[in-house]
């Protein structure tokens, strides 16, 4: 006869977090990330919460540090090696400060430093994380796509209802004060003729469009390393890049897409890649051309619309230029817009922060692996970001550049599956239309 004891059940323990169930989920980094980026320079409010975009940015780097217990990390070399270079300039200005015994740009310059090197810092840590930078990277694709609808909408909305109507507020952007916002959430702070019709010069998360044409040319390439390579995607972004009415945003943006589609190696030597490559050549010239005489946005449009910005900006370069031999070392700049540029800072900062800034955001990318059979999208945003500095924006204190080109680094280093892997908080029928092919596994 078989008795049955009437002792107490087990007790079943709850089990903690681990890598498949982790106790800090990848949003909550990646969100606290994304929110710095109009709070932080350049972004659209930067200007006045830089301080409160770097806390966001430290919580992020803390929320990513617990998360580290419960889910597997893997740093990417290429990212390690920006932030020594972006350190090792920021350094060099708050020395440099000092040599031209300034104090004002003494306390400026040391501001910039622990604003930007700790944001970064702790942008470092979030994108440790595959699951994490992923998420940011989706984030921030999925940002660009909203800005680049709202546009569209508000430039609709004019056209049947009259220019400047569905004012909704006002926002401070960068250093020219309140702007308007218009329906749904457009940020613009002026109007330009398109054509006969006036259509709002989209400003976005950037504190000037020039900043915000930057950020669409490179998601444009970096939608794909997330895993989003839906035309739909695709064709918000350019709406965003044209809504900006940027120049130099969209010149750098028609030569790098020739660059990256004809000549960048894609893997073999054969007949069909030399015969691409030759072709690139001729795709180049006519990405030149476009970027010169395209209408409205070309540069002899500009030349036509906005004399006065492209003449200080040709003074500020050519004092760049002239500081090669003339004062290396830098100094106290005197052009209206000195320091505007790469080539320009070499007068003002000197040409070791230029070099030094130019090797963070290009060398890294002689470190970067990309899994096998997976296109690299990290070179061509360097390259957006790099000639965009070299050409019309500052670099100094432009913190969510270094961690856009980190982020594209990180991204670089995901494998297919992880990169295609869908995500836990946009619905799978949304995520489909953005391009994401079902695989397993889910980031969290």
């Amino acid at each position: 006869m078989t008795t049955v004891s009437d002792g107490p059940a087990p007790v079943v323990r709850k089990t903690r977090g681990s890598a498949t169930t982790p106790r800090v989920p990848a949003a909550v980094p990646a969100g606290l990330l994304l929110l710095s980026l109009p709070l932080l320079r350049p972004g659209t409010l930067g200007e006045y919460t830089a301080l409160v975009g770097c806390g966001l940015a430290l919580a992020a780097g803390v929320a990513a540090m617990l998360r580290r217990e419960f889910a597997p990390t893997r740093p990417s070399r290429a990212v390690s090696a920006l932030l020594a270079l972006v350190v090792a300039a920021y350094v060099w200005l708050v020395l440099h400060s000092v040599w031209v015994d300034d104090l004002l740009r003494i306390r400026s310059q040391f501001q910039d430093f622990v604003l930007t090197v700790g944001s970064l810092v702790a942008a470092v840590l979030v994108f440790s994380d595959p699951r994490t930078r992923l998420a940011v990277g989706r984030g921030f694709v999925v940002v660009l796509c909203l800005v680049g609808a709202s546009w569209l909408v508000t430039a609709l909305w004019w056209a049947v209802m009259g220019v400047g109507t569905g004012q909704i507020g006002m926002i401070p952007v960068g250093t020219v004060g309140p702007q308007p916002v218009y329906l749904p959430f457009t940020v613009s702070y002026s109007t330009s003729a398109v054509f006969g019709t006036d259509v709002p010069r989209l400003t976005g998360i950037g504190r000037e469009s020039g900043w915000m044409a930057m950020y669409c040319a490179a998601g444009w390439f970096l939608a794909q390393a997330v895993g989003y390579r839906s035309w739909v995607v695709k064709g918000l972004i350019l709406a965003g890049l044209v809504g900006t009415l940027s120049t130099a945003g969209f010149g750098v943006f028609v030569v790098v897409l020739a660059v990256e589609a004809f000549l960048l190696p894609r893997g073999g030597i054969g007949l069909g890649g030399f015969l691409r490559q030759v072709g690139g050549l001729g795709a180049i010239g006519g990405a030149a051309w476009v970027a010169l005489y395209a209408p409205v946005l070309g540069l002899q449009a500009k030349q036509t619309s906005n004399e006065t910005s492209l003449d200080e900006r040709s003074d500020a370069t050519a004092a760049g230029v002239r500081a090669i031999t003339t004062k290396p070392w830098g100094g106290q700049g005197t052009e209206k817009q000195a320091g505007i540029n790469l080539i320009s800072d070499i007068a003002v900062n000197g040409l070791p922060f230029v070099l030094l800034v130019t090797a963070a955001l290009l060398v890294p990318l002689l470190l970067v692996r990309p899994a096998p059979g997976v296109r690299g999208r990290a070179a061509p945003v360097a390259f957006v970001v790099f000639a965009t500095l070299l050409l019309s924006q500052p670099a100094a204190a432009s913190t969510w550049v270094f961690v856009l080109v980190a982020l594209a680094l990180a991204c670089d280093d995901l494998t297919e599956t992880e990169r295609h892997a869908p995500g836990a908080l946009l619905p799978r029928r949304l995520q489909r239309r953005l391009g994401i092919r079902e695989t397993s596994g889910a980031p969290s």
